[in-house]
């Protein structure tokens, strides 16, 4: 099966349990105009869909970002992967953000955090621990809880443990939980399925790398709105700016 037909497969049949956990909840969800002006901490009896993620009440969880994982991952081209997961980490520190990672056992099998993520992130230290449910991790809940945001963005490897697992976790404690599925991977089609599926069921949203953050920024006016595009470094984005800038200087 080539990558496009895999991705397609897969997606098809998570968004079609999506669109069935959306309309269920529909009935016991305000409408959309009751909610503009509503808070954004989570409630469990909200369609999690209709709520947008805002920069004051958002805290990354990065999850097992490894170099031993990485090898494995298929369902995306890893320097792809690398990419998104270290943009994200950036502009989410541009937005003000709170960044936590986490990793699995770093000096066995799995090996480190991916050099480019802990760059990219100086001062965050990486929460090391032997439970494969990060949010079993009483450091990394007390971390997130630190920050007293209520809206958790969250993205591992593999998807369907590293990052699903803390999503549904913290969703049943009370938070807006969120996943961001390019910069998440994992290492099979049946596998990639099942993440998405179960986290379709539990009415948590899948997002993108640069559709999260370019969420929480609003608008394009905002004084952070330059850097914020520079740190997500999306390819059509920049090849737009590349013109624009040969053009000005004619």
């Amino acid at each position: 099966m080539t990558q496009r037909k895999f991705f397609r497969t897969s997606t098809i049949a998570a968004l079609v349990l999506a669109l069935s956990a959306t309309s269920s909840a529909f009935a016991a969800t305000p409408s959309a105009n009751s909610t503009a002006n509503a808070p954004v901490h989570a409630d469990s009896a909200r369609n999690a869909y209709l709520w947008m993620q805002s920069r004051d009440d958002t805290v990354l969880l990065l999850v097992d970002h490894q170099i031993g994982l990485f090898t494995g991952v298929r369902d995306i081209n890893v320097a792809e992967l690398k990419h998104n997961v270290v943009a994200l980490a950036k502009a989410a520190q541009v937005l003000g953000i709170p960044v936590i990672v986490t990793a699995t056992m770093p000096d066995g099998m799995f090996g480190p955090t991916i050099p480019e993520l802990t760059a990219a992130l100086p001062g965050v230290q990486v929460i090391n621990r032997t439970v494969i449910n990060a949010w079993d991790d009483s450091r990394v809940v007390a971390a997130v809880k630190k920050t007293g945001r209520k809206q958790l963005l969250v993205a591992g490897v593999s998807l369907e443990v590293c990052a699903t697992f803390p999503a549904l976790s913290a969703k049943a404690d009370g938070y807006d939980s969120r996943v961001v599925f390019d910069a998440s991977g994992t290492f099979n089609d049946a596998k990639r399925t099942v993440g998405l599926q179960r986290l379709a069921g539990a009415g948590v949203p899948i997002t993108d790398y640069a559709t999260s953050v370019i969420e929480m920024l609003r608008d394009n006016a905002d004084p952070k709105a330059h850097d914020v595009y520079g740190a997500l470094d999306i390819p059509f984005a920049t090849l737009v700016w590349q013109l624009n800038q040969a053009a000005t200087k004619k």
